[in-house]
Parts: C-alpha cells; structure tokens; sequence
C-alpha cells in the first residue's frame, strides 16, 4: 500500500520534470540531430548516475540476468525510442505531439502491461484513470490545427511519435521485473549506458556525431543542455522507473500523460495565463482523478 502511494508520486513529480525538459528540449534540439542528442543526453546521463551512486554508496554491481534486460530496455527505449522522439519534434506542432503523447502512453503501457505482466487495477484505480483522462482531453479537444508544416512531413513525425511510443512501452516492460533484482538507480545507469554504447557507435558509422562537438563552443547553449539533462535524468528517467518499480504499469503511465495539465500549471503560475473555462473544467477533472488513484492505493 505504502509503496503503490509512493509509485503515483514518483509518477507525479517524473511527469511534472518531463513537462519542463519537453519544452527546453524541443528548442535545443533545433540544433542537434536525434542521435546527437540522444547520444549526449545518454552518456551524460551514465556520468551524472555514476557519480549519485558513488556518493550514495549503492551498489554497482549487477549479475548478467539483470544486465542484459537493463541493456536491451536501454536500446530499446532510450536509443531508439528517445532518438524517434527528438526526430518526431523536429516535424510535429506542439499541438499533435501532445495529443499523440496523451493517448499513446496509456494505450501501449496499459495493452503491453495486461498481456506482458498480467497487471489488472482495482475497479477504484480505473475510475481514477478514467477521470485523469477525461479532464486532459479538455486540455486538448476541440483541435484547432492551422500547421503550416508539409503534410508528408507531420505524417513523418507522427509515424516517429507512435514508435517512440511503442519502444518506450515495451522497454518497461523489460525493465520492470529487472528493478525486483537491483536498485532503481543502477538499473537506469545501465540503461544509459548501454544506450550511449550504441548509438556512440550507431553515430560513428552513420557520421552524425559531427554536429555536437560544434555546439561545445556555445557555453550558453552548453550550460542549458548539460542542467536539463541532469533533470530529465534524475526527474523523469531515474523517477519513472521508481514508479513503475512500486505501482503498476497502467496506472504509473496514466499518472505520467499529465505533462499538459502540468504546462498549463506553470503557465498560470509563470506566465500569468488566463485559463479558459474548460481547461478549469479538465483541471478539476484531473486533479479528482489524482486523488481517486491515491485513495484507491490506501
């Protein structure tokens, strides 16, 4: 019970990260490539957790069981997966990447979750994932599209999102029973790690790595990218896997689609953004459904 309450924090406070990196990120990656990107952010990230379980004292140390699936789900989900997310960003509207975000995490972690790990949540549970749903489509329906973007390229994009999606639910699938073995922190440095090792090499042969050794000289732009991939890796990566590793997977990705509910929130509080009645609507909405999910945990 204790442990399901602090799975839909962690989901929380992982979503409320992502929604900040998502907004940095996508003015960063204007001048990387994907795997550049996702090149850097990885490794980096394997230095930024190596150094936390230095500190911490945690154990390195991983038998071969865990470090393959750890490796595989890095792959996975981080190289391939995060690498088709920053190409989906480059191509889509905030606007489409957001509805595709809000239905593609439930969909897939919830289908691979009941097929792969047998999860079923309590009937209170559902209800509380329904509600979260409800309310967020209020954020974003009705669609009001005016993309200038050319068509084959938003089809190109959102064929990237949907795959990032897919590749990101089947590596926690993979991940999930890994974190039973070893410590959520761990695991996620391997993930990095393995992640890196690939596409360094994957960059290598395929010559795209030359973009971000440019990008060295500009120390702003350094400065920005090194800090949010701290927050990604310690708020949304090294978060996420603890709230799928203490609550199940279909209810730890609804709580982890919230990124509008909470980029609205900090419009409200930094921008001084007038909410319109339905977004009041689906705040409400969303809000009870968090407290459902809490109380159905209790």
């Amino acid at each position: 019970m204790e442990k399901t309450i602090l799975g839909i924090t962690f989901a929380l406070l992982s979503t409320a990260s992502w929604a900040v990196c998502s907004i940095i990120f996508k003015k960063l990656g204007e001048k990387l490539e994907p795997v550049g990107m996702t090149c850097v952010k990885s490794l980096l990230s394997f230095i930024y957790l190596f150094i936390a379980i230095v500190i911490t004292r945690t154990d390195l140390l991983i038998n071969k069981e865990v470090l393959i699936p750890a490796a595989i789900s890095g792959i996975i989900g981080i190289a391939v997966g995060d690498s088709l997310f920053f190409a989906s960003l480059n191509r889509l509207s905030p606007l489409l990447l957001s509805i595709i975000l809000f239905v593609g995490p439930d969909l897939f972690n919830g289908v691979f979750g009941l097929i792969f790990l047998s999860e079923m949540p309590s009937l209170v549970n559902w209800l509380g994932i329904l509600l979260i749903i409800a309310g967020l489509s209020f954020f974003i329906f009705p669609i009001h599209i005016k993309d200038s973007q050319n068509v084959k390229t938003t089809i190109l994009g959102v064929i990237f999102a949907i795959l990032s999606l897919m590749c990101s639910a089947y590596s926690m699938v993979i991940i999930k029973p890994v974190l039973a073995e070893t410590s959520t922190i761990t695991a996620t440095m391997y993930r990095m790690l393995a992640a890196g090792i690939f596409l360094f090499g994957f960059g290598v042969v395929t010559k795209r790595l030359k973009d971000w050794k440019c990008i060295l000289n500009d120390k702003p732009y350094t400065l920005k990218l090194t800090s949010t991939i701290a927050l990604v890796t310690f708020g949304g990566f090294l978060l996420s896997l603890s709230a799928i590793k203490y609550c199940q997977l279909i209810l730890a990705s609804a709580l982890m689609t919230l990124e509008p509910l909470f980029i609205t929130i900090f419009m409200i509080i930094f921008c001084m953004y007038k909410p319109k009645i339905k977004e009041y609507i689906g705040l409400l909405m969303t809000l009870t459904g968090i407290v459902v999910v809490y109380l159905g945990a209790l």
